[in-house]
């Protein structure tokens, strides 16, 4: 079976959104300075903003992740040009979902107006974002939320749809690895740093959908997150007992790097390739050297970024969060990998 490709217009269709946000959110800059400046002219809006409270609260450290970072970095960028007061509120270590519902009900607590959260696991938040609801709190999602019918009281979605992009990653990488290896795979695996998280197991389902479907033999192995020589240790190991593992694939940016550090570390490059989701300098350079085949990116700057102007827009405006604002999935190869160099050299991943 041939695999899936996405449609010649994917690429376009998501530049041409990043392009119209982009120009939306200077636009937004733009009319929020104009608000909040000067010497207290007319509309009064620089009072309105400095009154209004935001906070971001993720399920990710930005001290185990670079990803987090981007979206820490883009936050704070943007809460600066709007002049609110706002915080981002992360837990200790990634994926620690109690604190991060605890650190919901502290901002609730606290009265906030408005509320960016990410939803890992949507049982979970239930009750907090319902008496966010209740309280008269705004809350929009960025990065992961459920899926299917919406059962929560939260409005308006940033960032991929994660369905997708297990997916549209196997289904690109297949014959960019047969063109550079010369025959499909002879074995794959799948890191997962974070079994329980709804997303990565979407990313896992949908490469592993493909894989199936090509008749590619796989296997996928929980890695630690944020402990890059657990990562190497792990892969190592799977490989020592399934030598013909010659392509690897990663759901996110951290064991990215570990994987491709292995790949290095072991003289295999060449001999075995990578892929996965998200993109930092050293993958961009890996690709450009031959042996990272390609990378899906959801670009967490502009999810931190755009999650900032949507709160404070609603609050002082009562503009409405747009349904699903996608920052992708994007398919970045050795064709296009130059485009999203200045953001990795900026936020440090995209």
């Amino acid at each position: 079976m041939i695999p899936r490709q996405l449609p010649d217009s994917f690429e376009s269709e998501q530049l041409s959104r990043r392009q119209a946000l982009a120009t939306i959110g200077a636009a937004g800059v733009a009319s929020l300075a104009g608000c909040a400046g000067g010497d207290g002219g007319s509309g009064g809006g620089g009072n309105q903003a400095q009154d209004i409270e935001i906070r971001y609260i993720p399920h990710g450290a930005p001290s185990e992740d670079p990803f987090w970072e981007a979206q820490q970095q883009s936050w704070d960028t943007a809460v600066d040009q709007l002049g609110v007061e706002a915080a981002y509120q992360a837990p200790e270590e990634s994926s620690n979902f109690p604190e991060q519902v605890d650190n919901i009900e502290t901002a609730i607590d606290a009265g906030v107006d408005g509320i960016a959260v990410t939803l890992p696991d949507p049982p979970l938040f239930q009750d907090a974002l319902q008496r966010a609801a209740d309280e008269g709190i705004y809350v929009t999602v960025t990065n992961v939320t459920e899926r299917g019918e919406k059962t929560m009281p939260w409005q308006g979605y940033i960032g991929q749809d994660e369905a997708e992009v297990g997916e549209a990653l196997a289904s690109q990488t297949l014959p960019l690895f047969e063109s550079e290896a010369g025959s499909p795979p002879s074995g794959v695996v799948i890191l997962n740093h974070d079994p329980g998280h709804s997303a990565l197991q979407l990313r896992q389902e949908g490469i592993q959908s493909v894989l199936s479907d090509n008749n590619v033999p796989h296997d996928w192995i929980e890695v630690p997150p944020g402990d890059p020589s657990g990562v190497i240790s792990q892969l190592g190991s799977h490989r020592a007992s399934n030598p013909d593992v010659n392509l690897v694939f990663s759901l996110g940016p951290a064991p990215g790097e570990a994987a491709l550090g292995y790949i290095q570390d072991e003289g295999l490059e060449g001999e075995v390739y990578h892929a996965g989701v998200d993109i930092s300098q050293d993958q961009a350079n890996a690709i450009e050297e031959g042996y990272n085949l390609a990378q899906v990116i959801q670009q967490p700057a502009l999810q931190g970024y755009l999650a900032a102007h949507y709160l404070a827009s609603n609050i002082q405006w009562g503009i409405l969060t747009p349904e699903h604002t996608p920052t992708g999935p994007t398919f970045v190869s050795a064709d296009n990998v130059d485009t999203v160099l200045t953001q990795i050299e900026t936020f440090g991943v995209a």
